[in-house]
C-alpha cells in the first residue's frame, strides 16, 4: 500500500509539475497584486476625470474640421474661386472674407454660404479692378464652434497683373460695320502668337479662343466678324497664362443727316489736301499765328479720323461723324504750329483728304504738290526769278567776245 502511494505521488509530481515551493510563489504573486492595485485605481480615476472634462467641454463648444482651398496665384481680372469642406452641422452660415494684405489689412469683399449636407461650399470673388499684390481669403471664427488643429481657415493669394504688356492701338469705340478691329503690340511674343478670345454683349463666345500671329516688331492685327452693336471683351492669353482683357464698344453707325450750317466768320478759312490711308496718314501743319481757338475739319465722303497731341502730351483721336459728314475738332492752343494727322477709319479705304482750318494763318499738307490755299481763292505758282536767265545770257556773250578777240589776234 505504501508502495502504491509513493508511485501515485511520483506520478502526480511528474505530470502536474507540483513543487513544494509553489505555495511560496503564490503568496508572493498575491502580495504583488495587492501592491499594484492602488496604481491601477489611480490611473482609472485620472482617465475618468479626463473623460468627464472632455464631455463638459464638448457640451460648450465642439471641435470641428474646416479646410479652405484657393489658388496661390491668379491673374488680375480672372475669377477667384475659393472652395472648402467642413463637418460642421448643415444649416450653419459661414463667412468667407477677402482681404488686401499690407501695412494695414483691408477687407475688400465678404460672402456668406450656408453649409449643406455634402459638407462642401464654394464662393467666387471678382478681381477686376484689383491691383497686383498679396491678398488672403479667410473664414472668421464662428461663435460656439472651435476648429481642430488640422483645420485650414486662411489662404494667401497673389494677384498678378500683366495687362501692361499689351498696347491696344485699335479704337476702343468703333462703328458697327460688321467687323471688330483688333490691333496692337505685345511684348515678349515676337515671331510667335498670342491667343485671343472674344465674347459678345450677352457674354456669348464670338471668336476663339484661337491664336493669331505676332510679327517680329511685336505687332498683331485681325478682324473679327460681329453682328450687333454692344460691348465686346477681348481676352489675351499666352503660354504663361492670362495676360489681360480689352473692352471695345461697338456703336450703331450714324444715319445720314443734313450737314449743319456753318456760321460765317471774319477769319479766312485756309485749306490743304493730301493723299491718306490707314497705314500712311496725311500729316498737316497748321500755322496758328499765336494763341487762339482753331476749328479744323475734313472733307466728307470717307470716314476720316483726326489725331493730334493735346497740351498734356496725350494722343487724342476724333471720329464721330462717319462718312456722311465733316470730321471736326475745335481746340485752344498757345502754340504757333499744331500738327494734325488724318487717316481713314477703315483699313480698306484710302483717298485724298482736304483739311480746312478756321482761325489759322495757313495749312500745309504732307504732299509736296499741295500748297495751302484760302477758301474761295486759287493758288498760283510764284513766277521764277529772271536772274538765272540773265546770267546765262551774259555768259554766252562773254564767250563770243573771247572767240572774236582771239581771231583778230
Amino acid at each position: 500500500m505504501g508502495k502504491v502511494l509513493k508511485m501515485q505521488h511520483k506520478f502526480l509530481s511528474n505530470n502536474c509539475c507540483f513543487h513544494p515551493d509553489d505555495n511560496k510563489h503564490a503568496l508572493r504573486r498575491d502580495s504583488l497584486m495587492v501592491q499594484k492595485r492602488p496604481v491601477f485605481h489611480t490611473l482609472a480615476r485620472i482617465a475618468f476625470v479626463a473623460l468627464l472634462c472632455l464631455a463638459l467641454c464638448g457640451g460648450a463648444a465642439q471641435a470641428y474640421e474646416l479646410i479652405l482651398k484657393a489658388p496661390s496665384q491668379i491673374q488680375r481680372g480672372m475669377p477667384l474661386v475659393v472652395n472648402g469642406t467642413s463637418n460642421l452641422p448643415p444649416g450653419i452660415s459661414v463667412d468667407i472674407v477677402l482681404y488686401k494684405s499690407g501695412h494695414v489689412t483691408e477687407e475688400l469683399a465678404r460672402q456668406t454660404v450656408t453649409l449643406q449636407a455634402n459638407n462642401e461650399f464654394s464662393v467666387v470673388f471678382d478681381t477686376t479692378g484689383y491691383t497686383k499684390g498679396v491678398y488672403k481669403a479667410e473664414v472668421p471664427a464662428i461663435s460656439g464652434y472651435s476648429y481642430l488643429g488640422d483645420s485650414v481657415t486662411l489662404r494667401v493669394i497673389e494677384i498678378i497683373d500683366r495687362s501692361d504688356e499689351i498696347v491696344f492701338k485699335a479704337f476702343t469705340s468703333q462703328e458697327m460695320d460688321g467687323t471688330l478691329d483688333i490691333e496692337g503690340t505685345i511684348s515678349g511674343l515676337e515671331n510667335s502668337g498670342v491667343q485671343i478670345g472674344v465674347t459678345g454683349p450677352k457674354g456669348e463666345p464670338v471668336f476663339g479662343p484661337a491664336y493669331i500671329t505676332v510679327k517680329s516688331d511685336s505687332s498683331f492685327s485681325t478682324q473679327v466678324p460681329v453682328k450687333e452693336p454692344g460691348t465686346y471683351n477681348i481676352s489675351f492669353t499666352d503660354a504663361k497664362g492670362y495676360i489681360g482683357t480689352i473692352m471695345v464698344m461697338v456703336k450703331e453707325k450714324p444715319e445720314a443727316t443734313t450737314p449743319p450750317t456753318v456760321v460765317p466768320t471774319t477769319n479766312p478759312i485756309v485749306s490743304a489736301s493730301a493723299p491718306a490711308s490707314r497705314d500712311r496718314p496725311a500729316t498737316f501743319t497748321v500755322v496758328t499765328g499765336g494763341p487762339g481757338t482753331i476749328r479744323a475739319f475734313t472733307s466728307s465722303g470717307i470716314d476720316w479720323v483726326i489725331e493730334y497731341t493735346d497740351p498734356e502730351g496725350k494722343t487724342v483721336k476724333v471720329n464721330e461723324k462717319g462718312s456722311v459728314g465733316n470730321e471736326e475738332i475745335i481746340f485752344d492752343t498757345t502754340e504757333d504750329v499744331v500738327v494734325l494727322k488724318v487717316y481713314p477709319y477703315s483699313y480698306a479705304a484710302e483717298g485724298e483728304v482736304l483739311l480746312s482750318a478756321d482761325g489759322a494763318v495757313r495749312v500745309e499738307g504732307s504732299a509736296p504738290s499741295t500748297p495751302a490755299t484760302q477758301a474761295g481763292t486759287t493758288s498760283t505758282a510764284e513766277p521764277s526769278s529772271p536772274l538765272p536767265v540773265i546770267g546765262v545770257v551774259v555768259a554766252v556773250l562773254a564767250a563770243v567776245a573771247i572767240v572774236v578777240i582771239r581771231r583778230k589776234w
